[in-house]
């Protein structure tokens, strides 16, 4: 009985234990499950959490991209009430004596070709040799592997000799390149320096063209904001000292059209808000006021010597007749003043409008709309001694001027160009003409690196049109679209080879197609040169411009095409 007791106990003790182990498994079970649950829970707060997250920085991203375009328009404000005080920090006179500074001499670097090929190392093609066993019963295997490796070696000697000579020759290349270029450096450092020299010895005897082609040279330097046209006409009387200045202002879309930027959460967009047509008229009128006191500013502060006694500042702006829709040329802002009364003035202090009033300037009433006012011209300007134009205008005629519709273009009008002189182009399209029938027109289209990078981009009378049709040559003339030219051409060499004398007498004319403005130049006559470059076009932010260049080379086009990179042999 008592042995029936003990081991129903110990059935009982397990039945507990095993219980026990049940609950205890269960207990864990649901713990696991409560840590589960838990987890994701957190998980699903911190998804959560992680999106709002992502959401606010994408918010804080696009505010900030708003606020940022903000400022951009706001400083493009800021430039444009800055236009006058620019200048008053700065001396506007021109020293051409600094201008004659040489520009630092290219230094030649060798590794332009690369680095010379290392030689081939003797031990690369070594063979180890044979162990003890192998000298008995190896040896003819063994002295035929190391005749092999020996003869391989003097082979890649050879191969390193001939490397060595073509490098030598892409040395020697480059150094006659470098050499080239370095000379023409010089040589056009030595024709800058005399223009500088004869454009110094004539202001000094106060010839009317050195005095205006100086001022020209003093608004070229100067920097305005983008969006002006930065083109004007001077003409200079030197019995009276008076000068005219046409000068082209900027449109009324100078002024930024946005005001502000936000950014919008519920549609995660950033939208804009018109600047209020007050406040553009107002902005408008003001840079206007600020460019005509400038531009008079500029040129009487850079004449030191006082030759100019009296100014005329016409400001013109191009733009369509709101009521017929036709183009026109009107005159917005119009001021004369004497050189002592200009230069009485505290610009830095002055009120706008109280100052133009001063000096009874015209102003429009409402330039954003194009209402013009009467040009001034003084007694005896329009008998200039002699005039520039920087930008010309196949629509400047006196009554564009007046704010009338553009008549029908006369007949072309032939200006002429002095070395160095550049002007910009009017029209995309440009048509050159030489007026010989014995002469050559050849066209070099020059990359970023100052020289032809293709032999196809030498267009002359055996490739008479360039790989994208921007430029064709038929015959004595040259038609050249800026407009097709690939990104990869910064400028368009136009050459003159050939000819009875030099070709610095042969007659090349540069003409728009459908416009009035023609260009001529004449290099200075030079018997011994065989080729020259006539002008070139020229990029300067993004507009194409014109230069008068007039430097010839003796040996021909050939050596002229060389010197640019064209392969000629």
């Amino acid at each position: 009985m008592a042995r029936r007791g003990g081991v129903l106990a110990t059935l009982v003790q397990l039945q507990r234990e095993a219980e026990q182990d049940r609950e205890r498994r269960a207990r864990g079970l649901a713990k696991a499950q409560r840590d589960a649950q838990r987890a994701n829970a957190l998980r699903a707060r911190g998804a959560v959490q992680d999106q709002k997250m992502r959401e606010r920085l994408h918010a804080e991203d696009r505010t900030r991209e708003a606020a940022d375009a903000t400022a951009q328009v706001e400083q493009e404000v800021d430039v444009l009430q800055g236009v006058l005080a620019a200048t008053l920090a700065v001396d506007d006179h021109l020293d051409l004596e600094a201008l004659k500074q040489a520009p630092p001499s290219p230094v030649f670097d060798p590794l332009v070709v690369g680095a010379p090929p290392p030689p081939p190392r003797e031990q690369d093609f070594a063979v180890e040799g044979p162990s003890a066993l192998g000298r008995v019963f190896a040896a003819s295997k063994h002295a035929a592997r190391a005749g092999q490796r020996q003869a391989e070696y003097q082979k890649a000697l050879d191969d390193h000799r001939v490397l060595m000579h073509q490098h030598a020759q892409r040395l020697e290349d480059a150094r006659r390149l470098h050499h080239a270029a370095a000379t023409r450096q010089t040589q056009e450092h030595r024709q800058h320096v005399e223009e500088i020299h004869t454009l110094q010895r004539d202001l000094a005897a106060r010839r009317p063209e050195a005095v205006v082609r100086y001022l020209d040279l003093v608004l070229e330097a100067a920097e305005y904001p983008d969006g002006f046209p930065h083109s004007w006409n001077l003409g200079y009387t030197s019995a009276t000292g008076h000068l005219t200045i046409d000068y082209e202002l900027p449109a009324v879309d100078v002024v930024p059209a946005t005001k502000a930027y936000r950014y919008v959460k519920a549609s995660d967009t950033i939208t804009d808000s018109a600047r209020p047509a007050t406040q553009v008229r107002s902005l408008y009128t003001d840079v206007l006021r600020q460019t005509g006191l400038r531009v008079v500013h500029e040129v009487l502060e850079a004449d030191r010597t006082g030759v100019v006694r009296t100014v005329a500042f016409n400001g013109y702006v191009h733009g369509n007749d709101p009521a017929t829709g036709r183009a026109i040329r009107p005159c917005l802002l119009a001021l004369a003043t004497s050189r002592e009364r200009f230069l009485q003035l505290d610009l830095a202090r002055v009120d706008l409008v109280a100052c133009l009033a001063h000096l009874e300037a015209r102003v429009s009433k409402d330039p954003s709309k194009l209402q013009a006012v009467e040009p001034i011209v003084l007694a005896g300007s329009l008998d200039a001694d002699f005039t520039l134009e920087s930008d010309p205008e196949p629509d400047a005629s006196p009554a564009t001027a007046r704010g009338n519709e553009v008549p029908t273009p006369p007949v072309q009008q032939r200006r002429e160009l002095v070395a160095g002189q550049n002007v910009p182009l009017s029209e995309p399209r440009v048509q050159v003409d030489l007026l010989a029938s014995d002469a050559d027109l050849s066209v070099l289209l020059i990359g970023t690196n100052g020289r032809v990078e293709r032999d196809e981009d030498f267009v002359f009378y055996n490739n008479p049109r360039s790989p994208d049709g921007a430029v064709t040559l038929t015959g004595s003339s040259a038609s050249i679209d800026t407009t097709r030219l690939h990104p990869r051409y910064t400028r368009v060499v136009l050459i003159i080879s050939g000819g009875a004398g030099s070709p610095a007498n042969q007659n090349c004319v540069l003409s728009f197609p459908g416009g009035n403005s023609v260009f001529g130049f004449h290099p200075a006559d030079d018997a011994r040169v065989t080729a020259l470059v006539w002008c070139e076009l020229y990029q300067r932010d993004g507009n194409w411009r014109l230069r008068a260049v007039g430097q010839g080379w003796a040996d021909g086009l050939g050596g002229l095409a060389r010197d640019y990179g064209v392969d000629v042999e």
